[in-house]
C-alpha cells in the first residue's frame, strides 16, 4: 500500500471518529475538476451554556460553507471552507453590574456535516477578551433538532474542554441547548445541509501535517 493510500486511510478514520457521533463531510475535489460539493450551517440563536449557572447566555451567528478538504494542483489540502461565526457573551465586565455584550468574531476555514449534525472550525480574529495565541482556534458543533429549531443544540471548544492546541475539525459534543436567551426571544435555531464524504481515487499528495498550535501567523 502506497504512503499516499496510508495517510488517507489514516484521515479517513480520523473523521470517522467523528463519524460516530452523526458527522459526515462535503469535499472539494481537484482544482481542475467539477464544482465542489459544499456543507452548510447557518442560523442564528441563544443558547445556555451548563458550565456558567450565574451567566450561561450565549448567542452564536453562524454563516460556513464548504468541506473539510479540497484539491490543489494534485496535493490534498485541510480547510476547504468560508464564512464567519459571531459569537456573543451576555455577561457583567465586573461581578455584580449590569450585563453587557461581548461580541467576538471567527473565520471559519472547515466545514465537515452530516444529517443534522457539523462541525465547523476557524481561528478567532476579534472578541471582548484576548486570548492566547494557542487559543485561537476555534471548533465548534451543531445540531439542527428534528423536533424544531427550539430543540437545537451547539458546543464550543472553549467551554467543557480544553481551549489550549485545538486541531482543525475536533469539535466538542453540542452541550449548549438553544434558549430564549436574557431577553425571552426566541431566533431562527440552525439549519445543518449536509454532504457526502467522497473518498478520492487515483494519484495525489497527502496534506501537510498540522503547523504548531500558536497559530501566531494565521
Amino acid at each position: 500500500m502506497s504512503r499516499k493510500r496510508r495517510v488517507l486511510i489514516a484521515g479517513v478514520a480520523l473523521l470517522g471518529a467523528v463519524g460516530a457521533v452523526g458527522t459526515g463531510s462535503a469535499m472539494a475535489q481537484d482544482n481542475d475538476a467539477r464544482t465542489p460539493k459544499e456543507a452548510h450551517v447557518t442560523g442564528d440563536a441563544w443558547v445556555t451554556f451548563p458550565g456558567d449557572k450565574e451567566y450561561p447566555y450565549r448567542r452564536f451567528v453562524v454563516d460556513a460553507h464548504g468541506g473539510p478538504w479540497k484539491f490543489v494542483d494534485g496535493k490534498m489540502v485541510m480547510g476547504a471552507a468560508r464564512g464567519t461565526i459571531k459569537f456573543d457573551h451576555f455577561s457583567p465586565d465586573e461581578p455584580g453590574g449590569p450585563s453587557q455584550h461581548h461580541w467576538g468574531e471567527i473565520k471559519v476555514d472547515y466545514v465537515m456535516a452530516s444529517g443534522p449534525v457539523a462541525v465547523v472550525s476557524g481561528i478567532r480574529v476579534s472578541g471582548a477578551h484576548e486570548v492566547p495565541p494557542n487559543q485561537k482556534r476555534a471548533n465548534l458543533t451543531f445540531y439542527q433538532s428534528p423536533r424544531g429549531h427550539k430543540y437545537d443544540r451547539m458546543g464550543f471548544s472553549w467551554g467543557v474542554v480544553f481551549p489550549q492546541c485545538q486541531q482543525m475539525g475536533s469539535g466538542p459534543a453540542p452541550f449548549s441547548p438553544a434558549s430564549s436567551g436574557p431577553f425571552g426571544k426566541w431566533l431562527k435555531g440552525y439549519t445543518v445541509k449536509d454532504a457526502p464524504l467522497e473518498i478520492p481515487s487515483g494519484d495525489f499528495q497527502p496534506p501537510d501535517l498540522p503547523a504548531d498550535c500558536s497559530f501566531a501567523d494565521e
